[in-house]
């Protein structure tokens, strides 16, 4: 596999001021990229097309979607595993499943990268469009976007202070190599760094994009990420304080079809989707002269749907979306399942008599007695490969759904208000009955249920897990029946390696 530049060898480019170039596997065009920096940064025009690649470096590639990202913030938790291709035939995204990651990791490299090139395309932003002039931009652009280029730059340190114990925070556009050349922050400095990126695009933001600009960063997004952040620091009560804003802004609630929110039906740019803050999002049209469709499509289905089976859920998962079901005597989306928890049908292909898969049932695609999972989230509804292996189903990044989990936490763990409530509103949209939970524990026994199957397969569970702390996470690892799982020790896989050519490239990185 290609070697990816490092964040040392973006030196020409950002000495040069210009947009970050694009590897020949990539899927993002530069905008406009045969204008030099002495007159690109002259119209608002121009500036939102710059704004346009850094949102774009979200997706990370036409491939490494769904075999970096997916794989990295997947792989690793005790409810998703390799599947029979990646077992078979790709070693460096299988160490993930199997907590054998090496510093040398292809796709580690990818990930860190592609965060950083991120990173770079938002500092370009920042930096130049505060330079621009009132005759180049009217003010109230220019506040907008830098705002949303602060969002994006806090989200791209968040993602790589999620799988690394310490980062190199880039808060400015580097203008010499010695700036280039940083050491890398401690934890605190980074969580700082972040918090206050969506601490300022939330103050400038607006609630709601228009029509035309649905899918661009809002304030609910930033504070939900800002809430997130606190969350992951234990802070439980700027977590509860700010995650309760997002609340309060009355412009979210939970989509009544769950599996709408994965099969391209429901996203955020869809006017009548209230509940996804933020994703990634995809089409098969070309923006602004760049093709934003991912490949692989097929890695998310099983070998028995004509997939490639890169990914599976565990048996683990399986038997807890089983562990309850609907007593209620209300009828779903999906007519007549009356069974299970409702998120079990939208997220997963398992062995019962009312799942569909595109007009079969389970036993005929899978086999009589076969008792093997697979997914069911981010497949097209109505046609399983209708674009070949492309994908247009967007990525959610955070949902309403999480916003009222993460409070029912904050509220639980620092012991006020009544997270119950909170719960009981995620339950009712998979149509399950309140929770009996009253104790401390009890309650914080219930989220961890709920944040299971409500986020299969989103880049949840492993950081959920962390946060939970290192017994909770080394029992539900070891525990969950995946090859590989006793290979995990929690002071060297609750964090990624830094990647060995950083290591190599950056004198301040022992």
């Amino acid at each position: 596999m290609k070697n990816y530049k490092n964040i040392l060898s973006l030196v020409l480019v950002i000495l040069s001021l210009t947009l970050t170039s694009c590897e020949e596997d990539d899927l993002i065009k530069e905008p406009l990229s045969e204008l030099n920096s002495a007159n690109y940064w002259e119209n608002e025009t121009n500036a939102n097309l710059a704004l346009t690649t850094a949102y774009q470096r979200l997706n990370g590639g036409t491939w490494s979607h769904t075999e970096a990202n997916y794989v990295i913030e997947n792989f690793r938790s005790d409810l998703t595993k390799s599947g029979a291709d990646v077992v078979a035939n790709y070693p460096d995204q299988n160490a993930f499943s199997t907590y054998t990651v090496v510093d040398n990791n292809t796709r580690m490299l990818t990930y860190w990268d592609r965060s950083y090139d991120g990173i770079n395309a938002a500092n370009q932003v920042i930096h130049n469009v505060g330079l621009m002039t009132e005759e180049q931009i009217s003010s109230d652009a220019k506040k907008r976007i830098i705002a949303e280029a602060k969002f994006l730059r806090g989200y791209f340190h968040f993602r790589l202070l999620m799988n690394w114990e310490e980062i190199v925070v880039f808060d400015f556009l580097p203008q010499t190599v010695d700036e280039l050349s940083r050491p890398l922050s401690t934890r605190e400095e980074a969580w700082t760094a972040i918090e206050k990126d969506f601490t300022e695009s939330a103050a400038d933001l607006s609630i709601t994009q228009d029509d035309a600009n649905r899918g661009r960063a809002t304030r609910g997004a930033a504070l939900a990420f800002l809430g997130k952040s606190h969350l992951n620091q234990l802070d439980w009560s700027n977590a509860a304080t700010i995650l309760k804003q997002v609340i309060d802004l009355g412009v979210y609630e939970l989509a009544s079809d769950y599996a709408s929110l994965f099969d391209g039906s429901n996203e955020a740019t869809n006017v009548l989707n209230r509940e996804t803050l933020f994703d990634v999002a995809f089409t098969f049209n070309e923006v602004n002269g760049s093709n934003v469709v991912y490949a692989g499509l097929p890695n998310f289905a099983a070998l028995e749907m004509n997939g490639w089976e890169a990914m599976l859920p565990t048996q683990k998962l399986l038997s807890e979306m089983k562990s309850e079901g609907r007593i209620s005597s209300e009828v779903g989306p999906v007519s007549g399942l009356n069974k299970y928890d409702e998120r079990s049908y939208g997220s997963i292909f398992f062995n019962d008599p009312d799942v569909d898969i595109y007009g079969a049932t389970y036993e005929a695609t899978f086999g009589v007695g076969s008792d093997k999972p697979g997914w069911k989230k981010y497949l097209h509804r109505d046609e399983l490969y209708p674009n070949g292996w492309r994908s247009d189903i967007n990525t959610p990044l955070i949902r309403y759904a999480d916003v009222l989990l993460m409070y029912a936490e904050a509220l639980n763990e620092q012991g006020t208000g009544d997270p119950i409530n909170y719960i009981n509103q995620v339950r009712a949209r998979a149509f399950l009955p309140p929770v009996t939970a009253s104790s401390q524990e009890e309650i914080r026994q219930q989220i961890m249920h709920e944040r299971a199957v409500e986020f299969a397969l989103e880049g949840q569970r492993f950081y959920d897990l962390r946060r939970w702390g290192r017994q909770i996470m080394t029992d539900e690892i070891s525990n969950s029946g995946k090859e590989g799982a006793d290979n995990f020790v929690f002071e060297e896989d609750a964090f990624l390696p830094i990647p060995a050519n950083e290591k190599l490239n950056n004198p301040n990185i022992d």
